[in-house]
């Protein structure tokens, strides 16, 4: 019984062993894991605390770089600000015109895009700050054998703004007089001395971390989401101002983009397919190798392209972002413009030789974003050693000629584009779309006229040629014409016309809220007082120095009367500065519409007076007046003063052409002055009259057969009298006087 008990006790203990140690090999292994894990979760944390330390220098970096620029900016101008509280802002003025740019320090001539870079010794000039650099180059000493945190100058250069020392592959070895940036150590500072950072001569334990660093202006490079136009366009369409998309690649430096010429690939045609996608309608896919051909098997897709140019609704600085194209009209192939987001995007499709083979040369060139702001920043100067008496002409802001950056918004209003003005920022934030001009017409607001069909094509004398060529030659689509309402163009140019006016009706100035004719014609800081945006006379009123408008002769005194009162020549409209202001709008309108009648636009310098301003189309106009004395034809023992009209077409057509009939419509009477033998001037009756006076609205025609290319006085030869219908009656005698010899 006991060796039974003995036995059974010693199995249960060896059991208990085997169970203790399968418990210790489990807890050490529990225990090996453990460590394991930690060891590997350590190891993630360090490389973790060490990418977040790192960052955090290099935020910091980025802050004291960013921070110096700002001083800079600020040691340079004078700061002024507008609005309060949480709508506060500033506008730094440039103290001297060396400051409205960085300056440069440690650049060189053969990268003119590199402005500075952390250099030792930093002898930048005033206002700019110094980078603190100190005097240990972060570019191998070998480039051979570089050491573990050496930044070689192909890494430098991977963005290809500095030129290659290599032209003929794609690697980013810069130039040899490129010197890479020193290093800008940082130093563990608890006063925040210069942000950290220490110019160093020896080793310092202090040290947390160093960077260095490049800045270049790309402000001066062409944007590649708008700059290039295709194949097909034609020199009327490539000629147009205002726009970066008519910017010649192939004329770009030493290494242009090429487009067929001397049997070069067509890259910018496969660049702008590409980018145009929507916009062009291409019949193939890119990169298909006659994607280029789109341009030139037709002449729709450069016309297409022109089209979305002259409309651009994103202020020329991307391509468009409001067409979907349905490739095989099915709806399950949408297609749409598209941008570079990034250089490194521009690059990749450069290395890439998707843009049929185009070189990373021409990177120096280009960027893929537009700082502008698409915004006036006019301000009156004196040049510098200027002999021209500019105080007279307002050479400093002042109210009428402001420094457009100093008008600001002072009370919210929605603008014309729709977008809300926000107190503080510019009151002129955009350029005045020129295009809206085509809103106004002889007939009145665009949106009241018929919109001819493309077929059949109007002939010039049509009284609606003027609506199909705006829209069929000059490409100005039918849904911006019918954007030309009386309500929008008293917006935008503060003109109406009148209900049921007949063709070419005066139009009336009375600015955006007047109900009458206006006066005069606000300044800029009247107009932010009033809550709304400038209109087009508003604009150029401040744009136009003051001192340069309004100059009259004085008159001159042609004869005296019984009374002793001098006759004097009546040019006293020349000197009213918004009559002079409102006749240049005009003949901008006028040059900008395709009709032959002259804008009139009225207005009133008394508030109970009304004046004209016309504009100036391609016709002959009065460009001398000749006074003559002559027996009087009521009595020949007295004297009469003729003046003779001399008649020129200034914007004649090379080689001279022989012009259609033309008319002179007479609005009011043409006399004859009278001086001696006791004769005055009457004014309260009719005098003598000539050319039609007797009736408002008579007319003269012109012998079509006779042209105006060259200055010549009235005579019986090139004058039909009395002039053919149409006219309001048949008008009077034309009396022809001989011409006398030109002053």
């Amino acid at each position: 019984m006991g060796w039974c008990c003995l036995q059974n006790n010693s199995r249960q203990s060896g059991a208990a062993l085997l169970i203790v140690l399968a418990f210790v090999v489990l807890l050490t292994g529990l225990t090996v894991a453990y460590l394991s894990r930690a060891t590997g979760h350590r190891q993630l944390a360090y490389g973790s605390y060490n990418q977040f330390k790192a960052d955090q220098l290099a935020a910091s970096a980025t802050d004291n770089i960013i921070g110096d620029l700002r001083q800079e900016i600020a040691i340079g101008s004078t700061r002024r600000s507008y609005g309060s509280g949480e709508n506060t802002c500033y506008v730094y003025i440039p103290t001297d015109s060396a400051n409205m740019v960085p300056q440069r320090s440690g650049n060189i001539a053969a990268a003119s895009d590199l402005v500075r870079r952390s250099v030792a010794p930093d002898n930048i000039a005033f206002p700019g700050l110094p980078s603190l650099a100190s005097p240990v180059n972060s570019a191998p000493l070998d480039p051979a054998h570089p050491r573990p945190g050496d930044v070689t100058k192909a890494r430098w250069n991977r963005h290809y703004l500095v030129p290659k020392s290599n032209t003929t592959d794609d690697s980013t070895d810069p130039i040899a007089d490129f010197i890479a940036p020193d290093w800008v150590f940082v130093i563990s500072d608890p006063d925040n001395r210069s942000g950290g950072r220490r110019v160093l001569t020896a080793p310092d334990p202090q040290v947390i971390g160093r960077y260095a660093y490049a800045i270049y202006d790309v402000g001066g490079l062409l944007d590649v989401n708008v700059a290039g136009y295709p194949s097909g366009t034609t020199i009327a369409q490539s000629g147009r101002k205002g726009s970066l998309a008519y910017a010649d690649l192939t004329a770009l430096g030493n290494y242009p983009i090429h487009n067929g010429e001397g049997g070069s690939a067509y890259q910018i045609d496969r660049l702008v397919g590409w980018r145009n996608y929507a916009t062009t309608q291409p019949s193939n896919n890119f990169p298909d190798p006659s994607f280029a051909m789109n341009f030139r098997s037709s002449s729709a897709p450069a016309a297409r392209f022109y089209d979305f140019v002259i409309n651009n609704r994103a202020g020329f600085l991307g391509p468009r972002d409001d067409l979907v194209w349905d490739v095989y009209g099915n709806g399950r192939c949408l297609r749409t413009d598209q941008s570079f987001v990034q250089r490194q995007q521009l690059i990749a499709y450069a290395r890439a030789g998707q843009g049929g083979s185009l070189s990373v040369n021409a990177l120096q060139y280009l960027t893929t974003f537009s700082r502008e702001t698409n915004a006036p920043a006019f301000s009156p100067v004196t040049p510098p050693g200027s002999t021209i008496d500019y105080a007279a002409l307002a050479s400093t802001p002042d109210a009428v000629n402001p420094n457009f950056l100093l008008r600001r918004v002072t009370s919210e209003f929605t603008r014309v584009d729709g977008t809300r003005a926000v107190v503080g920022e510019p009151l002129v934030k955009t350029r005045f779309p020129l295009k809206r001009l085509a809103w106004i017409t002889y007939k009145g607001p665009s949106a009241s006229r018929m919109l001819p069909p493309q077929t059949p094509a109007l002939p010039p004398t049509h009284p609606d040629y003027d609506m199909w060529s705006l829209q069929w030659i000059y490409g100005i689509p039918a849904s911006y014409l019918q954007m030309g309402t009386a309500a929008n163009i008293k917006v935008c140019f503060g003109l109406t016309f009148p209900a049921g006016g007949a063709a070419g009706s005066p139009w009336t100035y009375s600015n955006p809220t007047g109900t009458a004719p206006a006066s005069r014609i606000l300044r800029l800081d009247e107009v932010a007082s009033a809550g709304r945006e400038p209109d087009f006379f508003e604009l150029l009123q401040a744009g136009i120095l003051s001192g340069s408008l309004g100059q009259s002769t004085g008159g001159g005194v042609t004869g005296q009367n019984g009374s002793g009162d001098g006759l004097v020549f009546p040019d006293v409209h020349m000197s009213n500065a918004m009559h002079h202001i409102l006749s240049i709008g005009a003949a901008m309108i006028d040059q900008a519409d395709p009709d032959s009648i002259p804008c009139r636009i009225l207005f009133s310098t008394d508030g109970a007076s009304v004046w004209t301003a016309y504009g100036v189309e391609n016709l002959p106009y009065i460009t001398q007046l000749y006074p003559i004395g002559f027996t009087s034809p009521d009595d020949p023992n007295k004297w009469a003063i003729y003046l003779l009209f001399q008649l020129w077409n200034p914007h004649r057509n090379v080689p001279p052409t022989y012009p259609l009939s033309v008319r002179l419509r007479v609005d009011g009477a043409i006399g004859i002055f009278k001086g001696g033998n006791g004769e005055s001037w009457l004014r309260g009756t009719a005098p003598q009259l000539i050319a039609n006076g007797g009736l408002t609205g008579q007319s003269v025609t012109l012998n079509s057969s006779f042209a105006f290319s060259s200055p010549a006085p009235l005579t019986d030869g090139n004058t039909i009298n009395p002039a053919p219908a149409p006219g309001p009656s048949a008008g009077g005698a034309f009396a022809v006087l001989t011409a006398p010899p030109v002053p």
